[in-house]
């Protein structure tokens, strides 16, 4: 099994914070999430505000510090 990578070829692994973008109308803007589980095709964390997310395109995020 792959480990998911993000835009910067970076691993995604437990306890990373991951920014995705976000879009409403015109309206664009950056989210965070802690990650809580990773699988081969998406990823599963939390936003700061204790939502439960779950991301599918991870060409689109980047993890940072």
């Amino acid at each position: 099994m792959d480990s998911p990578t993000d835009f910067l070829g970076r691993t995604i692994a437990v306890d990373n914070n991951l920014v995705y973008p976000v879009r409403r109308g015109s309206r664009m803007w950056l989210n965070r999430i802690q990650v809580t589980k990773v699988e081969c095709d998406a990823v599963y964390g939390n936003s700061p505000e204790g939502r439960g997310v779950k991301l599918t395109n991870l060409k689109n995020t980047v993890v940072v510090s």
